[in-house]
């Protein structure tokens, strides 16, 4: 027997949707799926409910699904959906499914995640089309940072590399190793050794380098403003008005803590933009206010690890870095869409993964991995390195990134045993990558390949199971290591059967 509400979901919208936002939710929704699929839909099918202050929309609609093969399965026969989008949520339910329908949940579930993924599309969308400022609201003339699409090619090129983890840099050495091989001969390994030395050692001061906003206990607080504007706008400016976004960050790095803590803080903004030309409204702007240097410092005194240094990194993407050669010379970079959207226990527990990562010395291995495979290589089993060829810089590749794997999940077992919230982080995870999720849940195909991707992370799928596995199970977590070894070797292994 299974439940209804099962089917049922809630997706949190962290900072809060604006009316203008919640109708353009409302009509990509439609746009998207409720227009594709007409013929799956009854006769009274449609209806939209909008609240009397416009702070909310009920939508809700029924299937009929015609008799021949199509878009929609023949269990959501004479299910009602109803998408509930409000300013901190939104609900997908369902009714008309018996508790013994089994296979009517299962296809709910599937258009929940539909819903879901349809959603997460719209914001990610919103935020790309938005001007981002990020700044210190501590001090007068702390850092500041502008919207990514005007940085630098070379700090974008090494925002991409130092993404994750350190793991591409250290590629990138090897594949610059190479090359010096065949120009400087025998001699080259003692170059590729003092460049690949410097790099884990600087490592932690590299990965500052993607960042100009770095919180610190006299400067703890970290504030994101998001300003939606059309795509053409946020073009121009990228383009042709970097000035003004520079004369506008000073402008907002000026204005005092309390107002743009109280109540009039998006009249604040607003004001500041007009000024510049900058057309908004204060129903559309957004802004976060974080402890960050707090949250960090709460997780490392959990792990009994000295504060890293940090960076904030101008990008929407929901993600964190650390790296370091040990945990006295180590840095940790969030995002802004991280600071945006996870609450305090998700970004902590983000947080506590990477400084599972300083505390494994998780560099420190990459790096011994990437250099005694490539010396090894070159110098200990050079006939097989002849007799295999390319096939044999494919094999070290899966090596490395196997290695990263195992990395990752011990990073996740750390987190949760420290910080004793698996759940927690499973939540953070599927936030972070609930599309790949959705992709892998349906796919077992998918699941596979992702296995095999010259990828560090394990599957989505892969860390929310077990870490709702290991909230479930509610034992003393042992050696984390060989946990995450023996789990990824099984995880593997069931996608095979």
């Amino acid at each position: 027997m299974v439940d209804l509400s099962e089917a049922d979901k809630v997706v949190t919208f962290q900072g809060g949707l604006s009316p203008p936002a919640i109708s353009g939710m409302a009509e990509y929704v439609k746009k998207h799926y409720l227009d594709p699929n007409l013929d799956s839909l009854s006769g009274r099918s449609y209806t939209e409910t909008w609240s009397k202050d416009g702070a909310s929309v009920e939508l809700e609609w029924g299937f009929s699904p015609p008799e021949t093969p199509g878009r929609i399965t023949e269990p959501l026969r004479g299910k009602v959906v109803r998408l509930t989008i409000g300013k901190k949520s939104g609900s997908i339910g369902f009714s008309s499914v018996g508790f013994v329908d089994e296979p009517g949940v299962r296809a709910c579930q599937r258009v929940a995640d539909d819903l879901e993924v349809l959603v997460d599309t719209f914001i990610t969308k919103a935020k790309t089309t938005s001007l981002y400022f990020i700044f210190s609201t501590e001090e007068p003339g702390a850092p500041k940072d502008i919207p990514a699409p005007s940085r630098s090619l070379w700090k974008e090129a090494l925002s991409r590399v130092t993404r994750g983890n350190m793991l591409n840099l250290y590629i990138l050495i090897m594949a610059v190793s190479f090359g010096l091989f065949f120009a400087l001969g025998d001699s080259a390994i003692f170059v590729v050794l003092a460049i690949q030395l410097a790099a884990l050692f600087y490592s932690d001061r590299i990965a500052l380098l993607v960042g100009k906003v770095r919180p610190t206990s006299e400067k703890p607080r970290v504030t994101v403003v998001c300003v939606p504007v059309h795509a053409e706008i946020k073009g121009e400016v990228a383009k042709f008005a970097k000035g003004i976004i520079s004369e506008i960050s000073d402008r907002l790095e000026a204005t005092s803590r309390d107002a743009l803590d109280g109540p009039d803080a998006g009249k604040t903004v607003l004001d500041v933009l007009t000024s510049f030309g900058i057309k908004s409204s204060t129903e559309e702007i957004k802004i976060v206010t974080r402890n960050v240097y707090g949250l960090v410092k709460a997780v490392a005194d959990r792990f009994r690890l000295p504060v890293p240094k940090i960076t904030i990194m101008n990008s929407v993407a929901d993600n964190a870095a650390a790296t370091g050669v040990s945990p006295r010379r180590s840095s940790i970079t969030i995002t802004a869409g991280s600071l945006e959207d996870l609450g305090d226990a998700e970004l902590s527990s983000v947080i506590g993964h990477e400084l599972g990562h300083i505390r494994g010395r998780d560099s420190l291995i990459l790096f011994s991995a990437t250099f005694i495979l490539y010396v090894g290589g070159l110098y200990l089993w050079f006939p097989v390195l002849l007799h295999l060829g390319l096939f044999y810089y494919i094999l070290i590749f899966a090596a490395i990134f196997s290695i990263g794997k195992v990395l990752e999940t011990r990073a996740d077992t750390e987190s949760a045993a420290k910080l004793g919230e698996p759940r927690v982080l499973a939540s953070a995870l599927t936030n972070i990558g609930f599309r790949q999720l959705y992709v892998e849940r349906y796919s077992h195909g998918a699941r596979f390949l992702d296995w095999l991707t010259f990828d560090p992370h394990p599957p989505i799928y892969f860390r929310v199971q077990r870490l709702s596995r290991l909230a479930a199970n509610g034992k003393e977590i042992g050696n984390t290591l060989l946990i995450s070894i023996r789990d990824c070797v099984s995880g593997f292994l069931e996608t095979l059967t």
